[in-house]
């Protein structure tokens, strides 16, 4: 069973900081199978160990100038946005309870969103070159894991009713030759909520496994009880 919380708006570092004290749990207790948070962020670049300077089209003072936030990630992949109307999701569990293949489990997660997305009547794909989930041309989730000593952390950010103007300031994931798009945009009208009960019900029948919700106070309370 996956314990399951939505943290509400978060700043990404208060969130970061929780993934790793939680990170470092799995680690250490193989018992736990994990956790599922649902989390919305302030306006915020990330910044992936894959990142190239040239991904920002700014420089980094003038972007935190217009009233972003920047912020180094230990997550795989490039630099990416986070901001209001996007549901994000940090999937941290043992791989031990799942399998452990670390292709399988970016796979599975596409997977995942895909059939989300299908569930709201929108047809979404991959592409051969880039990770992440698109709807033709446009990219509308995009994906980006950290494992370690199979112990999972972050996970997906999906666009719902994001505003599509912030990706202006970078090369999202290093890609330039593609769009960005939303649900909103797609012309695809479901509640935050909505969208989330969704996201649950797949991922228990997709991971076959049950979902239990906990309380922000209970996740925070577990995080306390482990250094990162």
């Amino acid at each position: 069973m996956i314990k399951t919380a939505d943290l509400g708006v978060m700043d990404y570092e208060e969130a970061f900081e929780i993934q790793k004290k939680i990170n470092r749990q799995l680690q250490m207790n193989r018992e736990i199978p994990g956790y599922l948070f649902f989390v919305e962020h302030p306006p915020v670049f990330t910044l992936g160990r894959n990142r190239k300077e040239e991904d920002f089209l700014f420089s980094v003072d003038y972007v935190k100038n217009q009233g972003f936030q920047v912020f180094e990630s230990n997550r795989g992949g490039n630099v990416t946005y986070h901001g209001p109307g996007q549901i994000v999701g940090y999937l941290l569990v043992n791989m031990e309870h799942f399998k452990k293949d670390v292709q399988w489990f970016v796979w599975q997660m596409e997977e995942w969103i895909m059939e989300t997305l299908k569930h709201v009547n929108m047809k979404s794909n991959r592409k051969e070159k880039y990770r992440g989930i698109w709807i033709e041309d446009e990219k509308i989730c995009a994906l980006g894991v950290a494992i370690k000593r199979w112990a999972t952390m972050h996970g997906f950010a999906l666009n719902h009713t994001t505003n599509l103007d912030h990706f202006r300031y970078i090369n999202p994931c290093g890609i330039t030759e593609y769009g960005i798009t939303s649900i909103e945009k797609q012309g695809v009208d479901y509640q935050r909520e909505d969208m989330i009960q969704f996201l649950k019900k797949n991922f228990e029948g997709m991971y076959m496994t049950e979902l239990e919700s906990i309380t922000m106070e209970e996740v925070k309370w577990i995080a306390s009880k482990t250094e990162a």
